[in-house]
């Protein structure tokens, strides 16, 4: 079926941003290709068949892919990373904390925190349905470090490390930092996302403020399906305020009745609704952290799972 926006844009000289399936929205994600003396492309969760469409119009295929820089281990960047390997047999590179979650199954289920979940099975099935190459294990050659530039001959690549949605989210400034791939700070409506047992809203926020100090102009989100340029810095600091907004909600549904986690996920409270009993998981996750860190802070209290605002 034919997407209805197109499968690559040149974004730079020799820049491509490769949108994914369904306008980019999870499974799919974005990725960069860059087509210089190492042809490398950040992220692999892009469609496979955007991929090679993409490379076959600039005069490539999968053959001469020389590195895949991978931005963290979830299941949507990681993508297609092993397969396009195989093939090529590039390098792939990614944080040193991202290794244990892209190598294995296993590994990116523990750093998701869900196995045992009621809802895994649900989880589990929709990895079957929809990426069921995510299943095979993943060869990763090296490790990039923060603010070491990473080499694609003209071009360079700067890593800037940025946890909190999750342990090892990197963003990748791309020739500088005037131009950034925001990964995962995506800039969406939905707001950040902090689902999983090694994310963390502490760290979100302090990386999404040395972002902002850096001050891009050109933000590219791995979930948009174009680059964000105008009044960036603002979108930047209305995304970061969405923590805030749901702090407050939770706040409030609390004083109105609500007194479990359980009660807040029923409501939903992060999500407007759950496409997948799976999404209930995450739904949690996030909830639970803000119980935490408010906690934390003396702004409420947890006694034997009951909620109570001071």
């Amino acid at each position: 079926m034919l997407q209805d926006y197109p499968i690559h844009s040149e974004i730079q000289e020799n820049i491509y941003l490769l949108r994914g399936k369904n306008a980019s929205r999870f499974p799919q994600a974005n990725s960069i290709l860059i087509d210089d003396e190492l042809l490398t492309l950040i992220d692999a969760g892009t469609h496979i068949d955007h991929i090679e469409h993409a490379l076959r119009d600039i005069g490539h295929s999968l053959l001469d892919i020389d590195q895949i820089v991978l931005t963290h281990f979830h299941i949507d960047h990681k993508g297609h990373a092993e397969q396009i390997r195989q093939v090529s047999d590039c390098e792939v590179i990614c944080h040193p904390l991202a290794e244990e979650g892209i190598a294995t199954f296993e590994g990116m289920v523990d750093y998701y925190g869900i196995k045992g979940h009621k809802f895994f099975p649900e989880w589990n099935d929709l990895l079957s349905s929809f990426l069921p190459h995510i299943r095979s294990n993943y060869k990763v050659t090296g490790h990039f470090e923060d603010r070491r530039p990473i080499d694609c001959g003209s071009i360079q690549l700067m890593p800037i490390y940025t946890p909190g949605h999750t342990i090892d989210h990197t963003v990748m400034g791309i020739g500088g930092y005037d131009v950034m791939l925001l990964v995962d700070i995506d800039l969406t409506s939905f707001g950040p996302w902090y689902g999983n047992a090694v994310s963390d809203i502490q760290d979100f926020k302090k990386s999404m403020e040395t972002i902002i100090e850096l001050e891009p102009t050109t933000g590219i989100s791995s979930h948009l399906l174009e680059p964000v340029s105008g009044q960036l810095d603002a979108r930047l600091n209305t995304y970061l305020d969405e923590f805030d907004q749901r702090e407050n909600r939770i706040l409030e549904y609390i004083r109105s009745g609500k007194k479990t986690i359980q009660d807040l996920a029923n409501k939903p409270t992060i999500y407007p609704r759950f496409p997948n009993k799976a999404y209930r998981i995450f739904e949690e996750f996030m909830i639970r952290k803000h119980i935490e860190d408010m906690e934390r802070r003396n702004i409420l209290s947890v006694c034997d799972g009951k909620l109570s605002v001071h």
